[in-house]
């Protein structure tokens, strides 16, 4: 763990007391080795899931990178198309769930406010099953709304 030390000129506020005077700090962790011990646990395990090393990094096949570069150029593609249905809030690309399980199906997944059954939408509202030969999933993640900001909440007016 690193130590820092800083050094303070410090000038007396009274002209009675002339002069300045060098303070030095050393700061340094102020942990348990416990708290330590779990620290470098929680950053494991976030890189086991988040990282990848690059012997990792060299198994995946190259083709894998292009064809989700494709997807992806297909989604922006669409987007704008795919926004105006009615429900929709949102448009990425991912691989399919079903009953809650992530498959290994690549998809572009629309996400709308409220999933509405099939037999219940006109034609015109009804969502293509397929676009450029990558399917489509129907994720619903209820309504998006702004959050209001930081700044705005603790803001007083003068």
């Amino acid at each position: 763990m690193p130590i820092v030390t800083i050094s303070i000129a410090l000038r007396a506020k009274s002209p009675a007391k002339q002069g300045s005077r060098q303070k030095t700090l050393t700061l340094g962790p102020s942990w348990t080795a416990e708290q330590i011990a779990a620290g470098e646990r929680f950053k494991q395990g976030w890189l086991d899931f988040f990282g990848r090393s690059s012997a990792a990094a060299a198994q995946v096949p190259s083709s894998l990178d292009a064809e989700v570069g494709s997807r992806a150029a297909i989604r922006a593609g669409h987007e704008a198309r795919l926004l105006a249905y009615p429900n929709v809030v949102g448009v990425t690309e991912g691989m399919r769930m079903r009953r809650g399980k992530l498959t290994k199906e690549p998809v572009i997944a629309v996400l709308v406010s409220r999933k509405v059954p099939r037999k219940s939408l006109t034609k015109l509202s009804l969502l293509p099953s397929h676009i450029d030969g990558i399917p489509i999933d129907v994720v619903e993640v209820g309504p998006i709304e702004a959050l209001e900001s930081e700044s705005k909440r603790t803001r007083t007016k003068v």
